[in-house]
């Protein structure tokens, strides 16, 4: 997990609230940012500090946790829940809500850390989405927007005034720079020379041709220049990319 889960507890009872407390402590996915003691305190710091999790006693005063919850997802879409309760007979009013979990009182560390194990999961999973989703290149050709997966594109070139994409399907031409595309790429992708961008996982073997060291790549003609300069770096970022 490469970020902390920042959590607020809704809980009326300062000794429910310490045991939350101790049982998350240890915990170095999860970071409490706020702890309150009733519904409409929730909403405020809820607006204010948009936590991605929030663990509430069903049961509070002003306005009870299932009542401060609806109110909250309105202003924090991607908000993930845990309901704490002495009674069951809100467990089905809890997931129509689309709580992630309902903990029943007296809480116990191993029930609630399956729950936060859930929290978890369902947050990586979909920073995990986002992270594909961004692995597009999106190029405007004429008044034409192509969208590239980052794993089609087999190296960029600088030709003339033109900046081409070499991918598996076909090439694309754009006015675009090549430092503005490199700064778009993610480290797969290895500025060879000051006209060629070459992505590592397509990179099949290094030629040294009288004094030039070219980029060849798996079923792919074309090759990419490397420069003296960068030879060395370039064999460990491939070492590293295996």
């Amino acid at each position: 997990m490469d970020r902390e889960i920042d959590v607020i507890i809704a809980e009326d009872s300062p000794d429910a609230q310490d045991i939350i407390l101790s049982f998350i402590k240890p915990l170095e996915d999860f970071k409490v940012i706020g702890v309150v003691d009733n519904g409409e305190s929730l909403l405020e710091l809820n607006l204010n500090k948009k936590p991605q999790l929030i663990i509430a006693d069903i049961n509070m005063p002003k306005l009870n946790g299932i009542e401060a919850i609806t109110s909250c997802v309105k202003v924090n879409k991607d908000l993930k829940f845990i309901f704490t309760t002495a009674h069951d007979e809100y467990a089905v009013k809890a997931f129509e809500l689309s709580a992630v979990d309902y903990v029943m009182k007296p809480i116990k560390k191993e029930r609630l850390y399956v729950a936060l194990e859930k929290v978890k999961n369902l947050i990586n999973a979909k920073d995990q989405d986002a992270e594909e989703q961004k692995k597009i290149l999106t190029i405007k050709m004429d008044r034409i927007s192509y969208f590239i997966p980052f794993d089609n594109i087999i190296f960029i070139e600088k030709a003339n005034r033109k900046t081409v994409i070499h991918t598996d399907e076909q090439n694309f031409e754009t006015n675009e720079t090549l430092d503005s595309i490199h700064n778009r790429l993610d480290s797969h992708f290895f500025r060879t020379h000051r006209s060629f961008i070459a992505n590592l996982h397509h990179i099949s073997h290094i030629i040294l041709e009288g004094e030039t060291y070219l980029a060849h790549f798996r079923n792919y003609s074309h090759y990419a220049h490397v420069s003296k300069l960068r030879i060395n770096e370039l064999y460990k970022e491939i070492s590293y990319n295996e």
